[in-house]
């Protein structure tokens, strides 16, 4: 009887024995099983979320700077400026021909300059050159290129483009009476000559620039980007020349003790009122 127990529990080790061998070791713990599966097992590659665009601002006029985290270094910590805006369509502002410098003649000039209302040209605001050997003189009005009417800057520009090769052409002005009460004006024509070369035709600008959060220099006129550019870097300041008009008077006694402010241009009574 003895004997019999005893091979039935030896034959119960055997099978517990092979049942165990197939199943293999146990894990001890969960948690090492699946951080050891994911260690071995392929990586997942992450997922690409859409990203938000946003327009970059432009600097039109201003140098891109380097970016010093580009390089390994850290980017200062300053406010960036305020790029430089430049409207596609801007209004004319003046024209520049055979040493005329021209504007046009609106409502708000005439008032201001006592010109009869409602009068249609560019108003010379300087004469040089070509321009005042013909005798045109500042605040005279074109009315007409030739055959070729002026009314405003781009006629001014189209009528001068039909004269372009020609070495001169008639220029008719209205120039107003400097005396008081209601403005006087004549009209009458110079010749206006370019000996070599041909007259060219006229060149437009816009208004000069302003700095943003400028204050207006003048009454309102509609949306200052409608005419200026805002920012830095379209002028030149302060002007080079360092002119001051009109120039100041001068006493005899600087003039012969040669008290210049300036270097040497000239006469003293070219410019100056010698008292």
């Amino acid at each position: 009887m003895n004997s019999k127990v005893a091979l039935l529990v030896v034959g119960l080790a055997v099978v517990l024995a092979l049942v165990i061998g197939r199943q293999g070791p146990v894990a001890p713990q969960a948690t090492n099983t699946q951080s050891q599966a994911v260690a071995a097992g392929p990586v997942a590659a992450p997922v690409a979320f859409p990203q938000p665009l946003y327009p970059q601002a432009a600097n039109v006029a201003m140098p891109v700077e380097p970016d010093p985290a580009a390089g390994g270094g850290t980017a200062p910590a300053t406010e960036s400026p305020l790029p430089n805006f430049v409207p596609r369509k801007l209004k004319v502002f003046e024209g520049h021909w055979q040493g005329m410098d021209g504007r046009l003649m609106t409502e708000e000039l005439a008032r201001k300059l006592n010109y009869p209302r409602g009068l249609q040209g560019v108003l010379l605001g300087e004469v040089t050159l070509n321009a005042a050997f013909s005798g045109l003189l500042a605040g005279d009005v074109i009315v007409r290129i030739d055959d070729t009417p002026v009314t405003d800057m781009e006629s001014f520009k189209a009528a001068s483009r039909t004269v372009a090769n020609r070495s001169e052409a008639r220029i008719s002005v209205l120039r107003k009476d400097n005396r008081p009460g209601a403005p006087v004006v004549r009209k009458l024509t110079v010749v206006l000559r370019e000996a070599e070369g041909g007259l060219g035709f006229a060149q437009l600008e816009g208004a000069p620039m302003i700095l943003a959060g400028d204050p207006r220099p003048h009454g309102y006129r509609g949306a200052c980007t409608d005419c200026h550019p805002i920012g830095q870097g379209f002028e030149l300041t302060p002007d080079p020349d360092l002119i001051s008009l009109p120039p100041p008077t001068i006493t005899r006694d600087m003039v012969a003790r040669s008290v210049n402010p300036h270097e040497v241009r000239g006469p003293c009574e070219a410019c100056h009122v010698i008292k």
